[in-house]
Formats: C-alpha cells, structure tokens, sequence
C-alpha cells in the first residue's frame, strides 16, 4: 500500500512539474523612462515653458539683490564715514535684516511656483507614455515592464527593450 501511494504521489508531482513547465514563462519589458520623456517633443516644449518662467523670476530676484547689496553698499558707506547714529543704524540694519529675509521668502515662493508649473506640465504627457507603455505591454504580453533609468533594476534576466514598440505607439 505505501508503495502504491508513493508511485501515485511522484506520478502526480510529475504531471503537476510537466504541466508548469508546459506554461509559458512570463515576459519582461524594460525601457528608460526618461529617454522616452527626453524623445517626446512635448517635453521640449514644456522645458521652454519653464525656462521662460525661471528666467523671469530669477530677474526678479536678480534685481531684489541688487537692491540689497546697493542698500547694504549704502549703510557700510554711511557708516564708515560717521555719518549714522548708533540708532539709526540699527534701524537701516533692521530694515537689511527684512529686505534680506523677503528675498529668502520669495526664492522659497520661486521655487515652489516653478515645481507646481513643472508637474503641471509634465504630468499629461507622463501619462500619456505611461497609458502608451500600458498598452504596449498588455498588447504584446509582458507581465512586467521596468524602468531602466530609474536605478531601481539591479538584475533583470530575459527582458526585452520595449522602447521601440513605446515610441511606436507615441508616434515618434
């Protein structure tokens, strides 16, 4: 009996083992992400959206500088030369302290306009090759598809570049 059990316990392992390796093994995908990103001529474009803002609001901090530095420039002269209560020193130092802490203000201000312009740029066209690369992979069968470019891959065996199928879909 326990013979029987045996023979009929390995027949069925063997079948369940032939049946598994009759499957197809999964297909992986990789592509770079922003290659893809860097192709698409929308990202250029919004790259030039942000760089006409960047520029204007680093005119402006530009020309706030300067202001201090001259104001800066102004009280060092006057008060080299004598020309300055102690008081009134202290006053225009103060007045320094304020202009220097409304440009640190408005450089955190900058930055946070220029990052929400970003990803209002960015994130329709991140979704378009992210719904093409969606479609891409679904079409053609992949269970995964990594990105390459984020560093997050440290091993991958038998994946394929899905790259060109990618653009394909994009049109570029």
């Amino acid at each position: 009996m326990i013979r029987k059990t045996s023979f009929l316990l390995v027949a069925l392992l063997c079948a369940t083992f032939s049946l598994f390796a009759q499957t197809d093994s999964p297909k992986y995908g990789h592509t770079n992400l922003g290659n893809l990103l860097d192709g698409m001529p929308q990202t250029a474009a919004a790259e030039a959206q942000l760089r006409v803002l960047a520029d204007s609001l680093n005119l402006k901090d530009s020309l706030m500088k300067a202001e201090f530095q001259t104001a800066y420039l102004q009280l060092k002269k006057e008060y080299d030369a004598g020309q300055l209560t102690p008081v009134q020193a202290q006053e225009r130092q103060a007045t320094l302290e304020k202009q220097r802490s409304g440009i640190q203000a408005y450089e955190e201000n900058a930055q946070k306009i220029l990052d929400g312009k970003r990803a209002e740029l960015l994130q329709p066209i991140l979704t378009k090759v992210n719904d093409a690369i969606a479609k891409v992979a679904k079409a053609n069968g992949f269970a995964l598809v990594f990105d390459v470019g984020s560093g997050a891959m440290l091993f991958a065996s038998e994946t394929i570049d899905v790259t060109p199928l990618v653009k394909k879909e994009l049109g570029l």
